[in-house]
């Protein structure tokens, strides 16, 4: 039995609705998972169950970026040891670590969904993302308390656009080139401008992807670096084992953070941890921090040597450049790369780079207690703003430098890559290419000519073929012309005689074809 295409499309929403909320219910649930075991061997399962399945919600939706307003207690103000403490805060710094779960369980469906029609996608999509929402607002409700109570609305919003963005990311990496290229014949732009245009989109994200490497490098060196200030700073805390894990998972679950501010850091602008600090290769004015040793990895002092982790970035850049270059530019002889391209692909992969770090500095901002821990992370426009040029330079750098075997920059032959021939500088300029059309009608020229000069041959053939007398020539004389061998590939055959061509046709006859030689009989080439 056929069904029509209303219920396929309602089954595919359904199913990618249940899946989603699926995926909502086994990121809850793991986050409950440990803190009923530290529930249990720490208290020995005493107590309100109850608050361990809000603390489990609680953290499951700061790990998507879902603001939690807090007031303690008076026995929890004194525990913390803040002043500020006593008054009601807002806990909104995103652990996007529990997030990113999230994120890739929704990209591997976004993977399947982009199989069906386009419509289908559609509504399985906005499906999914609908049903994370939903469940994300009742679980937010079912933990609302005194103590702390999660904002309603982000609890909807913020894990619906999490899922939402997982599977449009994996649906825009199976349809992306097709729906580009649809979107180019429907504005009318012309194929010309669309390979810079790709080339622009790529090497925007693997530039954001590579400074945010080149943040994670930062951070990992920090901490070797200060590896002792990390164990004595855990000494200090006196946790149990328990307590070790507990500190591992929520060190491991702001890993992004630490490495989108350590990004921030290798880029210029910094970030700062509480208001009035900053943390910059200029200097760093660091107050009093939490106690997580993943924070050991910043050097309370800024030395010299730190301003040449500025130049990271821009290398990512040239590296990014470069791949782009001796891929999706590498120029051929019938259609070279002009610097035009190179400039669009360049600074529009520079601002695309840009704006994705911006997003993500902005995503890893937020208040992480009370009091002067209101304001922690960076600043998103001067992250956007110094990520896009020092990026957009270093592709700019990595692209027009990264022909194979590239030479000097005036009267050296520059090879693009991919091509079979060298062009100079000019010719990277677009100036050698009305050169190189001269060069083909000058050859087109000659090829005509010579066509001519066959065909006045054969008239003249004609003329005198009319007043000469038909004798019939004798088998012996009618000789077969002999295939000269192809010396190699290049070589064209050579033109018979005018004047056999003049006798057939003074003899009344076709002018005889030679056949091809069998195979055993045909020369070897």
């Amino acid at each position: 039995m056929r069904t029509g295409p209303a219920v396929r499309r309602l089954w595919a929403g359904i199913g990618q609705a249940v899946e989603s909320a699926a995926i909502v219910a086994v990121g809850i649930v793991l986050c409950a998972l440990v803190l009923l075991a530290v529930w249990g061997i720490d208290q020995g399962f005493a107590g309100d169950p109850s608050a361990q399945w809000r603390v489990a919600v609680d953290a499951w939706l700061l790990g998507h970026g879902v603001a939690i307003g807090v007031t303690l207690g008076t026995d929890a103000i004194v525990a913390v040891g803040i002043e500020e403490a006593g008054r009601p805060f807002v806990l909104s710094l995103g652990a996007w670590g529990i997030g990113l779960v999230t994120f890739w369980l929704h990209w591997r469906s976004g993977r399947r969904l982009a199989e069906l029609p386009l419509i289908e996608t559609g509504i399985a999509v906005a499906a999914g993302a609908l049903a994370t929402g939903l469940v994300g607002l009742g679980a937010a409700a079912t933990a609302t308390h005194g103590i702390a109570a999660p904002n309603l609305g982000q609890a909807f919003a913020h894990p619906a656009l999490v899922a939402l963005a997982g599977m449009l990311a994996a649906v825009l990496a199976v349809h992306g080139h097709d729906w580009l290229a649809a979107a180019a014949r429907g504005l009318t732009i012309e194929e010309g401008w669309m390979r810079a245009i790709r080339t622009a989109i790529r090497s925007g994200l693997g530039g954001a992807a590579g400074v945010l490497g080149v943040g994670a490098l930062v951070l990992g060196a920090g901490l070797v670096l200060r590896f002792t200030d990390g164990i004595l700073l855990m000494e200090a805390l006196q946790v149990s084992h328990v307590g070790v894990v507990v500190l591992f998972l929520v060190q491991l679950a702001l890993l992004p953070v630490a490495v989108v501010w350590a990004a921030s850091w290798a880029i210029g602008p910094g970030f700062m941890i509480g208001t009035g600090s900053s943390i910059s290769p200029l200097g760093t004015d660091l107050g009093p921090v939490p106690s997580l040793p993943l924070l050991a990895a910043i050097d309370p002092e800024a030395a010299p040597w730190m301003l040449a982790v500025v130049a990271l970035p821009v290398l990512a850049g040239v590296l990014v450049g470069v791949l782009a270059r001796q891929t999706m530019l590498a120029g051929t002889v019938e259609r070279p790369v002009h610097w035009w391209e190179l400039a669009i692909a360049g600074v529009g992969g520079g601002v695309l780079a840009g704006a994705l770090l911006g997003v993500a500095a902005m995503l890893a901002t937020g208040s992480a207690g009370p009091g002067r821990l209101a304001e922690t992370g960076s600043d998103a426009v001067l992250v956007a703003a110094w990520g896009a040029l020092e990026v957009g330079a270093g592709l700019l750098v990595g692209m027009t430098a990264g022909g194979r075997g590239a030479g000097a920059l005036a009267g050296i032959a520059l090879p693009l890559a991919g091509e079979r021939e060298g062009s100079r500088v000019r010719d990277l300029l677009g100036f050698g290419a009305a050169d190189a059309s001269d060069a083909r009608d000058e050859a087109a020229d000659a090829a005509h000519g010579r066509e001519g000069e066959v065909e006045a041959a054969d008239a003249a053939a004609d003329a005198s073929a009319d007043d000469a007398p038909v004798v019939a020539p004798s088998a012996d004389e009618q000789e077969t012309a002999v295939i000269a061998p192809l010396a190699d590939a290049q070589e064209t055959a050579a033109i018979a005689p005018l004047a056999d061509a003049r006798a057939e046709r003074a003899a009344g006859t076709e002018p005889t074809h030679p056949e091809p030689a069998p195979e055993q009989d045909r020369p070897a080439t």
